[in-house]
């Protein structure tokens, strides 16, 4: 889990200092103030975690997180996320499990991150960011303008939730940690989650109350 994030000079955002973070945190703004800056900078640090050193990435984690903050931000150069109005360099810790990840870079960087420091060990998992805007219908666009043409358009957010979408589901059985899961969600949202076996996608469907006539 995240314990604390904190920020200097990344885009809008010139200082953060954000602790004391829990399983669920509320983030509340108006429009261009930032919000999605802080969530994309704790999604690309976390990512870049994920990859480092796992199955045939043989990248070090600086050449990850470049590569991360460059298709996530879409910037040409990832120097142009320091911020304008700041003074110094582009800096970055966030806090996951009490172990820290950090970097930083200055305002003429293009890929190479001068400074990184990863004290988080490695994890299987692979963190998701839901972006507010539609998925499934775009979902074949998303993966052909990345995997293929490798065009700006859709960030890496984007693509991470669309190649976990590609994967086939494991029958109902054989995941006894996603069949919890799906019991808890469930519950909090009041409906049934269903596989369809002819399109290989889950639907929810919510439960209806009904109330006498009078």
């Amino acid at each position: 889990m995240i314990n604390a994030l904190s920020l200097e000079n990344f885009g809008p955002i010139l200082k953060l200092d954000w602790s004391g973070l829990g399983c669920v945190n509320l983030v509340i703004g108006n429009n261009g103030l930032g919000k999605s800056f802080i969530l994309k900078a704790m999604y690309s640090a976390v990512r870049t975690v994920e990859e480092y050193k796992r199955g045939d990435e043989h990248r070090s984690a600086k050449e990850i997180l470049a590569d991360k903050l460059h298709w996530t931000f879409q910037a040409d150069r990832i120097g142009e996320l320091v911020s304008k109005g700041g003074e110094g360099s582009l800096s970055c810790s966030l806090i996951f499990d009490e172990k820290e990840f950090s970097y930083s870079f200055g305002r003429d960087t293009t890929k190479q991150i001068s400074k990184l420091e990863n004290k988080i060990p490695p994890r299987k998992s692979n963190s998701i960011f839901l972006p507010a805007k539609e998925v499934l219908s775009l979902h074949k666009v998303i993966l052909k303008s990345r995997e293929e043409d490798k065009v700006f358009g859709f960030d890496d957010t984007y693509l991470d939730l669309a190649r976990a979408l590609r994967q086939s589901p494991e029958p109902e059985n054989a995941n006894g940690m996603f069949n919890e899961s799906r019991q808890s969600l469930e519950e909090i949202l009041g409906g049934k989650i269903e596989l369809d076996e002819d399109s290989g996608r889950w639907y929810f469907k919510k439960k209806i109350k009904s109330s006498p006539l009078g």
